[in-house]
């Protein structure tokens, strides 16, 4: 994969890492009252938040690492 397209990906991962830790931010706040949201619960999106942020890391790993070469 191309480093410059890696690199892309690898912010809008990051960004819905974001976004997850941003929902269950809300929904730590507003606790369990939302009719849409009450099959999820805060710690589902903290970890998915986790999860995205993890894989944005090494994915902006490998395009430093991919540019190098």
């Amino acid at each position: 994969m191309d480093p410059e397209q890696l690199g892309q990906w690898s912010v809008w991962t990051g960004a819905l890492g974001v976004l997850s830790f941003l929902v269950s931010l809300i929904l730590l706040w507003q606790g369990s009252g939302n009719m849409i949201l009450d099959r999820f619960d805060q710690k589902d999106f903290y970890f998915a938040g986790a999860g995205f942020m993890y894989i944005a890391i090494w994915m902006k790993l490998g395009a430093i690492f991919h540019q190098r070469k």
